[in-house]
Protein backbone atom coordinates (compact mmCIF):
# COMPACT_ATOMS: atom_id res chain seq x y z
CA UNK A 1 0.00 0.00 0.00
CA UNK A 2 1.51 3.44 -0.96
CA UNK A 3 2.54 5.75 1.56
CA UNK A 4 0.92 9.13 1.55
CA UNK A 5 3.89 11.98 0.60
CA UNK A 6 4.68 14.68 2.20
CA UNK A 7 2.87 17.86 0.23
CA UNK A 8 4.58 21.20 -0.49
CA UNK A 9 3.71 24.60 -2.60
CA UNK A 10 5.61 26.93 -4.32
CA UNK A 11 5.01 29.97 -6.45
CA UNK A 12 4.44 29.31 -10.62
CA UNK A 13 3.49 32.59 -12.34
CA UNK A 14 0.76 34.15 -11.10
CA UNK A 15 -0.22 31.86 -8.14
CA UNK A 16 2.49 32.20 -4.99
CA UNK A 17 1.16 28.68 -4.04
CA UNK A 18 -0.05 27.29 -7.10
CA UNK A 19 2.94 24.49 -7.53
CA UNK A 20 2.82 21.41 -5.68
CA UNK A 21 5.46 18.98 -4.92
CA UNK A 22 5.18 15.49 -3.17
CA UNK A 23 8.11 14.29 -1.31
CA UNK A 24 8.96 10.40 -1.34
CA UNK A 25 11.04 9.14 1.55
CA UNK A 26 13.14 10.13 4.44
CA UNK A 27 16.16 12.49 4.07
CA UNK A 28 19.39 11.28 4.99
CA UNK A 29 23.11 11.87 4.60
CA UNK A 30 24.73 10.77 1.10
CA UNK A 31 21.75 9.89 -0.48
CA UNK A 32 20.32 10.71 -4.15
CA UNK A 33 17.76 13.31 -4.60
CA UNK A 34 15.66 12.90 -7.54
CA UNK A 35 12.89 15.31 -8.32
CA UNK A 36 10.10 14.16 -11.37
CA UNK A 37 8.34 16.05 -13.75
CA UNK A 38 5.86 14.14 -16.04
CA UNK A 39 3.81 15.59 -18.91
CA UNK A 40 0.29 15.53 -20.51
CA UNK A 41 -1.70 14.40 -19.22
CA UNK A 42 -0.25 13.29 -15.68
CA UNK A 43 -0.94 14.94 -12.37
CA UNK A 44 1.05 13.62 -9.34
CA UNK A 45 -0.42 10.41 -9.12
CA UNK A 46 1.02 7.62 -12.02
CA UNK A 47 4.47 7.99 -10.76
CA UNK A 48 3.59 7.59 -7.49
CA UNK A 49 4.08 3.96 -7.02
CA UNK A 50 8.28 4.30 -8.95
CA UNK A 51 8.70 7.46 -6.64
CA UNK A 52 7.91 4.86 -3.73
CA UNK A 53 9.82 2.36 -4.53
CA UNK A 54 12.88 4.38 -5.48
CA UNK A 55 12.56 6.14 -1.78
CA UNK A 56 12.42 2.52 -0.25
CA UNK A 57 15.85 1.07 1.36
CA UNK A 58 16.22 -2.11 -0.06
CA UNK A 59 18.15 -5.06 1.63
CA UNK A 60 21.60 -5.19 0.59
CA UNK A 61 21.22 -1.90 -1.86
CA UNK A 62 22.05 1.43 -1.18
CA UNK A 63 19.64 3.50 1.10
CA UNK A 64 16.27 4.89 -0.59
CA UNK A 65 16.03 7.98 -2.22
CA UNK A 66 14.85 11.17 -1.50
CA UNK A 67 12.34 11.56 -4.20
CA UNK A 68 10.22 14.91 -5.22
CA UNK A 69 7.51 14.62 -7.65
CA UNK A 70 6.16 17.27 -9.11
CA UNK A 71 4.10 18.39 -12.65
CA UNK A 72 3.08 20.99 -15.27
CA UNK A 73 1.11 24.18 -13.86
CA UNK A 74 -2.46 23.29 -13.54
CA UNK A 75 -2.22 19.48 -14.07
CA UNK A 76 -2.96 18.52 -10.85
CA UNK A 77 -6.48 17.54 -10.83
CA UNK A 78 -7.24 18.61 -7.56
CA UNK A 79 -6.36 21.63 -7.42
CA UNK A 80 -7.46 22.46 -10.84
CA UNK A 81 -10.43 21.79 -9.96
CA UNK A 82 -10.28 23.95 -7.06
CA UNK A 83 -9.34 26.68 -8.77
CA UNK A 84 -9.46 26.87 -12.51
CA UNK A 85 -8.58 30.15 -13.99
CA UNK A 86 -8.52 32.32 -10.51
CA UNK A 87 -5.17 29.91 -9.78
CA UNK A 88 -3.88 28.68 -13.59
CA UNK A 89 -3.37 31.26 -16.62
CA UNK A 90 -6.09 30.83 -19.53
CA UNK A 91 -3.12 30.76 -21.78
CA UNK A 92 -1.41 27.74 -20.38
CA UNK A 93 1.69 28.16 -19.56
CA UNK A 94 5.23 28.61 -21.81
CA UNK A 95 7.75 26.05 -21.98
CA UNK A 96 10.50 28.77 -20.10
CA UNK A 97 8.06 29.59 -16.96
CA UNK A 98 7.27 25.73 -16.90
CA UNK A 99 11.08 25.33 -16.47
CA UNK A 100 11.38 27.77 -14.06
CA UNK A 101 8.86 26.19 -12.12
CA UNK A 102 10.59 23.39 -11.99
CA UNK A 103 13.74 24.83 -10.75
CA UNK A 104 11.52 26.25 -7.57
CA UNK A 105 10.48 23.21 -7.33
CA UNK A 106 14.33 21.99 -7.32
CA UNK A 107 15.08 24.44 -4.77
CA UNK A 108 12.39 23.76 -1.98
CA UNK A 109 13.45 19.95 -2.53
CA UNK A 110 16.89 20.63 -1.48
CA UNK A 111 15.86 23.00 1.61
CA UNK A 112 13.37 20.41 2.82
CA UNK A 113 16.46 17.85 2.65
CA UNK A 114 18.81 20.26 4.18
CA UNK A 115 16.38 20.72 6.86
CA UNK A 116 16.29 17.37 8.23
CA UNK A 117 20.06 16.49 7.83
CA UNK A 118 21.52 19.50 9.07
CA UNK A 119 22.31 18.13 12.35
CA UNK A 120 23.41 15.11 10.90
CA UNK A 121 27.46 14.47 11.40
CA UNK A 122 28.57 13.19 8.30
CA UNK A 123 28.90 14.85 5.09
CA UNK A 124 25.64 15.36 3.21
CA UNK A 125 26.40 14.47 -0.35
CA UNK A 126 22.84 15.33 -2.19
CA UNK A 127 23.84 13.68 -5.83
CA UNK A 128 20.90 15.59 -8.06
CA UNK A 129 19.47 13.64 -10.39
CA UNK A 130 16.25 15.32 -12.81
CA UNK A 131 13.81 12.65 -14.30
CA UNK A 132 11.56 13.43 -17.02
CA UNK A 133 8.62 12.23 -18.79
CA UNK A 134 6.66 12.97 -21.72
CA UNK A 135 6.44 16.94 -22.34
CA UNK A 136 8.13 16.96 -19.08
CA UNK A 137 11.77 15.89 -20.98
CA UNK A 138 11.64 19.18 -22.97
CA UNK A 139 12.02 20.86 -19.44
CA UNK A 140 14.15 18.45 -18.70
CA UNK A 141 16.69 19.55 -21.50
CA UNK A 142 16.40 22.98 -21.19
CA UNK A 143 16.60 22.68 -17.57
CA UNK A 144 20.12 22.07 -17.37
CA UNK A 145 21.26 22.95 -20.82
CA UNK A 146 20.69 26.34 -19.07
CA UNK A 147 22.14 25.28 -15.89
CA UNK A 148 25.48 24.75 -17.89
CA UNK A 149 25.34 27.38 -20.02
CA UNK A 150 24.27 30.04 -17.71
CA UNK A 151 26.52 28.94 -15.17
CA UNK A 152 24.26 29.86 -12.89
CA UNK A 153 21.72 27.33 -10.54
CA UNK A 154 24.94 25.26 -10.22
CA UNK A 155 24.18 24.10 -6.66
CA UNK A 156 21.25 22.48 -8.14
CA UNK A 157 22.46 21.57 -11.49
CA UNK A 158 21.22 18.04 -12.47
CA UNK A 159 24.41 15.68 -12.27
CA UNK A 160 22.18 13.14 -14.25
CA UNK A 161 19.26 12.68 -15.98
CA UNK A 162 16.58 10.22 -16.39
CA UNK A 163 14.63 10.68 -19.45
CA UNK A 164 10.99 8.32 -20.40
CA UNK A 165 10.13 7.76 -23.40
CA UNK A 166 10.89 10.97 -25.09
CA UNK A 167 14.26 12.35 -25.72
CA UNK A 168 15.10 15.32 -28.53
CA UNK A 169 17.84 16.35 -30.51
CA UNK A 170 21.29 15.96 -29.89
CA UNK A 171 22.98 19.10 -28.79
CA UNK A 172 24.47 21.51 -32.08
CA UNK A 173 27.87 21.64 -30.40
CA UNK A 174 28.70 17.73 -30.02
CA UNK A 175 29.49 17.03 -33.69
CA UNK A 176 27.71 14.20 -33.71
CA UNK A 177 27.66 13.69 -37.37
CA UNK A 178 30.82 12.79 -37.53
CA UNK A 179 30.63 10.75 -34.37
CA UNK A 180 27.53 8.81 -36.12
CA UNK A 181 29.09 8.23 -39.39
CA UNK A 182 28.27 5.42 -41.38
CA UNK A 183 25.45 4.04 -39.00
CA UNK A 184 22.58 3.82 -40.08
CA UNK A 185 20.19 5.95 -38.53
CA UNK A 186 16.34 5.15 -39.29
CA UNK A 187 14.39 7.87 -40.73
CA UNK A 188 10.65 8.64 -39.35
CA UNK A 189 7.95 7.18 -42.18
CA UNK A 190 5.53 9.84 -43.57
CA UNK A 191 3.07 7.82 -41.50
CA UNK A 192 5.84 8.50 -38.96
CA UNK A 193 5.06 12.24 -39.13
CA UNK A 194 1.32 12.18 -39.78
CA UNK A 195 1.00 9.22 -36.32
CA UNK A 196 3.12 12.22 -34.58
CA UNK A 197 1.47 15.45 -35.87
CA UNK A 198 -1.96 14.70 -36.08
CA UNK A 199 -3.07 14.68 -32.60
CA UNK A 200 -0.62 17.53 -31.65
CA UNK A 201 -2.51 19.41 -34.13
CA UNK A 202 -5.89 18.52 -32.73
CA UNK A 203 -4.75 19.54 -29.12
CA UNK A 204 -3.41 22.42 -30.16
CA UNK A 205 -6.67 24.07 -32.11
CA UNK A 206 -8.91 22.77 -29.07
CA UNK A 207 -6.54 24.83 -26.93
CA UNK A 208 -6.45 27.88 -29.30
CA UNK A 209 -10.34 27.75 -29.40
CA UNK A 210 -10.51 27.45 -25.33
CA UNK A 211 -9.30 30.93 -25.01
CA UNK A 212 -12.40 32.46 -26.47
CA UNK A 213 -15.38 29.72 -25.42
CA UNK A 214 -14.78 26.51 -23.19
CA UNK A 215 -17.87 24.77 -24.65
CA UNK A 216 -17.05 25.19 -28.64
CA UNK A 217 -13.41 24.17 -27.39
CA UNK A 218 -14.80 20.84 -25.95
CA UNK A 219 -16.76 20.61 -29.16
CA UNK A 220 -13.87 21.06 -31.48
CA UNK A 221 -11.35 18.64 -28.95
CA UNK A 222 -14.33 15.73 -29.22
CA UNK A 223 -14.48 16.33 -32.67
CA UNK A 224 -11.16 16.42 -33.62
CA UNK A 225 -10.03 13.74 -31.57
CA UNK A 226 -12.62 11.31 -33.05
CA UNK A 227 -12.05 12.04 -36.76
CA UNK A 228 -7.98 11.59 -35.26
CA UNK A 229 -8.26 8.51 -33.21
CA UNK A 230 -11.41 7.07 -34.63
CA UNK A 231 -11.66 7.41 -37.94
CA UNK A 232 -8.11 7.89 -39.44
CA UNK A 233 -6.91 5.33 -36.59
CA UNK A 234 -3.84 7.64 -36.00
CA UNK A 235 -3.52 6.83 -32.43
CA UNK A 236 0.02 7.15 -31.99
CA UNK A 237 -0.21 4.62 -28.53
CA UNK A 238 -1.75 1.57 -28.46
CA UNK A 239 -4.17 -0.78 -25.97
CA UNK A 240 -1.60 -1.41 -23.20
CA UNK A 241 -1.78 2.49 -22.64
CA UNK A 242 -5.74 2.99 -23.10
CA UNK A 243 -6.67 3.30 -19.54
CA UNK A 244 -3.53 5.69 -18.37
CA UNK A 245 -4.14 7.93 -21.59
CA UNK A 246 -7.95 8.45 -20.36
CA UNK A 247 -9.28 10.84 -18.17
CA UNK A 248 -13.26 11.50 -16.60
CA UNK A 249 -12.73 15.48 -16.53
CA UNK A 250 -12.74 16.61 -20.06
CA UNK A 251 -12.76 20.56 -19.38
CA UNK A 252 -9.42 19.55 -17.23
CA UNK A 253 -8.07 17.27 -19.78
CA UNK A 254 -8.61 20.18 -22.37
CA UNK A 255 -6.52 22.75 -20.19
CA UNK A 256 -3.53 20.56 -19.93
CA UNK A 257 -3.30 20.59 -23.76
CA UNK A 258 -1.85 23.84 -23.67
CA UNK A 259 1.96 22.41 -24.13
CA UNK A 260 0.80 21.53 -27.76
CA UNK A 261 -0.50 24.99 -27.92
CA UNK A 262 2.61 26.59 -27.39
CA UNK A 263 4.70 24.26 -29.08
CA UNK A 264 3.49 25.35 -32.59
CA UNK A 265 3.32 29.04 -31.37
CA UNK A 266 7.74 28.12 -30.80
CA UNK A 267 7.83 26.56 -34.00
CA UNK A 268 5.83 29.14 -35.96
CA UNK A 269 8.18 32.13 -34.44
CA UNK A 270 11.05 30.95 -36.52
CA UNK A 271 14.70 31.30 -35.19
CA UNK A 272 15.77 31.28 -31.27
CA UNK A 273 12.82 28.73 -29.72
CA UNK A 274 13.16 26.90 -27.22
CA UNK A 275 13.89 23.70 -29.00
CA UNK A 276 17.56 25.19 -30.09
CA UNK A 277 18.11 24.49 -26.00
CA UNK A 278 16.09 21.47 -25.66
CA UNK A 279 18.92 18.76 -26.54
CA UNK A 280 20.71 16.32 -24.82
CA UNK A 281 23.90 17.58 -23.25
CA UNK A 282 27.14 18.72 -24.94
CA UNK A 283 29.08 16.69 -22.06
CA UNK A 284 27.17 12.95 -21.65
CA UNK A 285 30.62 11.98 -19.40
CA UNK A 286 29.82 15.04 -17.20
CA UNK A 287 25.71 14.69 -17.06
CA UNK A 288 25.29 11.18 -18.40
CA UNK A 289 21.72 10.18 -19.43
CA UNK A 290 19.26 7.09 -18.56
CA UNK A 291 16.92 6.90 -21.74
CA UNK A 292 14.61 4.38 -21.67
CA UNK A 293 11.30 3.76 -23.60
CA UNK A 294 8.32 1.16 -24.12
CA UNK A 295 8.14 -0.59 -27.29
CA UNK A 296 4.54 -0.93 -27.56
CA UNK A 297 3.54 2.35 -29.32
CA UNK A 298 2.46 2.93 -33.19
CA UNK A 299 5.51 5.78 -33.34
CA UNK A 300 8.44 6.48 -31.18
CA UNK A 301 8.71 9.66 -29.95
CA UNK A 302 12.81 10.14 -29.96
CA UNK A 303 15.08 11.00 -31.97
CA UNK A 304 16.56 8.29 -33.48
CA UNK A 305 20.63 10.20 -33.69
CA UNK A 306 19.96 10.81 -29.69
CA UNK A 307 19.21 7.14 -29.15
CA UNK A 308 22.42 5.85 -31.40
CA UNK A 309 24.93 8.46 -29.81
CA UNK A 310 23.76 7.35 -26.10
CA UNK A 311 24.06 3.81 -27.78
CA UNK A 312 27.52 4.90 -28.89
CA UNK A 313 28.66 6.11 -25.79
CA UNK A 314 27.47 2.83 -23.76
CA UNK A 315 29.28 0.62 -26.32
CA UNK A 316 32.81 2.58 -26.38
CA UNK A 317 32.42 3.00 -22.71
CA UNK A 318 32.50 6.88 -23.62
CA UNK A 319 29.96 7.42 -20.40
CA UNK A 320 27.11 6.31 -17.97
CA UNK A 321 24.80 7.32 -20.52
CA UNK A 322 22.53 4.22 -21.91
CA UNK A 323 19.64 3.40 -23.29
CA UNK A 324 17.17 0.80 -22.28
CA UNK A 325 13.80 -0.81 -24.36
CA UNK A 326 11.36 -2.03 -22.25
CA UNK A 327 9.47 -4.64 -24.70
CA UNK A 328 6.37 -5.25 -23.15
CA UNK A 329 5.43 -1.84 -22.49
CA UNK A 330 3.91 1.30 -24.02
CA UNK A 331 4.13 5.01 -23.05
CA UNK A 332 3.73 5.04 -19.44
CA UNK A 333 6.28 2.21 -18.58
CA UNK A 334 6.58 3.32 -14.95
CA UNK A 335 3.16 2.35 -14.49
CA UNK A 336 3.36 -1.24 -16.21
CA UNK A 337 6.63 -2.34 -15.12
CA UNK A 338 7.30 -0.66 -12.23
CA UNK A 339 9.91 -3.23 -10.83
CA UNK A 340 11.89 -3.11 -13.97
CA UNK A 341 12.28 0.57 -14.03
CA UNK A 342 13.29 1.07 -10.84
CA UNK A 343 16.04 -1.73 -11.12
CA UNK A 344 17.77 0.34 -14.22
CA UNK A 345 17.16 3.69 -12.51
CA UNK A 346 18.68 2.02 -9.48
CA UNK A 347 22.37 0.87 -11.13
CA UNK A 348 22.20 4.34 -13.08
CA UNK A 349 22.53 5.57 -9.75
CA UNK A 350 24.91 3.47 -8.72
CA UNK A 351 26.97 4.39 -12.11
CA UNK A 352 27.23 0.89 -13.57
CA UNK A 353 24.80 -1.97 -15.21
CA UNK A 354 24.43 -3.27 -19.06
CA UNK A 355 21.78 -1.64 -21.26
CA UNK A 356 19.79 -2.86 -24.10
CA UNK A 357 16.45 -4.60 -23.15
CA UNK A 358 14.72 -5.55 -20.46
CA UNK A 359 11.03 -6.82 -19.81
CA UNK A 360 9.04 -7.93 -16.38
CA UNK A 361 10.32 -11.32 -16.86
CA UNK A 362 14.18 -10.25 -17.16
CA UNK A 363 14.73 -7.45 -15.21
CA UNK A 364 18.39 -7.82 -15.83
CA UNK A 365 19.60 -5.54 -19.04
CA UNK A 366 21.11 -7.83 -22.12
CA UNK A 367 22.86 -6.55 -24.90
Amino acid sequence: MLTSPKVFNYPIPGNPTGGILHIYGEAAAAQDVILYCGGFPDGLEPISNLAERLATTRDGQARGCYFGVTCFPGFDNKTFNEQKFTGYKKSGFTFDEVTCCVRDAADLLFKEHAKSVSSSTDECKTAFTLMTHDWGVVIGHLFINRAIEERRFTQHKPDRLVMLDVLLLPHPKSNYKEMLRGKEIQKPTARDNLLSLSYRIAFAMSFAVLQFSEAVGLIVLAVLTTIVFSILKLNPLQDVDKLLGRTKDLKHFLYMTYPYYHMFKEVLKGSETVFDVATLPLDLKETPVLYMYGAKKNVMFHDNRSVALLEREEKEGLSESRVVRLEESGHWMYCQEPEVCENEIRKFLKGGGGGGEASSGDTQSRL
